[in-house]
């Protein structure tokens, strides 16, 4: 009996440690995606890929010519190969300096929807949220679940720093509260 409560507690002990460790990472990554922003004059932005099987993140550099059209369709780069349309090739690419590759959340945490400012939330699919040379942030809302609870990751405009609620809290309310 008591090994099974040991066991059980290891399991809920090691995925309340990825819950951490991946508020961790993305705190950290956004206040450097901003940095570098500002250093290299040039527009990034974190790619939230948000999907029934799995959830991911990386980064991605352009320039502002492609900036972000509400009603084009994001895509990954697999997508784009598989489709053979090179025409629509983005000016975004991955960004190796702050993520080597795409990078997928622990087993048992995902995205559960990603909110940014004038624009609808989006539950499942593929969005981002840019950093411009100047320093700005969209502003914006990643809530991220283990099924039992949701967590909301608010990212300042201003700084880039992200502060972490322990509820899931919409971009509306936050809004109203600071008019």
């Amino acid at each position: 009996m008591s090994a099974v409560i040991v066991l059980g507690l290891g399991r809920v002990r090691k995925n309340e440690n990825n819950i951490k460790t991946t508020f961790r990472e993305i705190t950290v990554l956004s206040k450097e995606i901003r940095n570098q922003a500002r250093l290299t004059q040039t527009f990034f932005r974190l790619m939230i890929e948000i999907r029934p099987e799995k959830s991911r993140y990386w980064v991605e550099k352009g320039n502002a010519i492609e900036m972000k059209d509400a009603k084009a369709e994001l895509k990954t780069q697999e997508e784009i190969e598989a489709s053979g349309d090179d025409k629509k090739k983005s000016s975004f690419a991955l960004y190796k300096k702050l993520t080597k590759k795409e990078k997928d959340l622990p087993k048992g945490i995902k995205f559960k929807s990603l909110e940014i400012q004038n624009a609808e939330p989006l539950m499942d699919g593929l969005g981002a949220i840019y950093y411009s040379p100047e320093g700005l942030v969209e502003a914006s809302i990643i809530h991220i679940t283990d099924d039992k609870n949701t967590w909301s990751l608010l990212i300042n405009p201003l700084t880039g720093i992200v502060d972490i609620a322990e509820e899931e809290i919409s971009l509306k309310d936050i809004i109203k509260r600071n008019d």
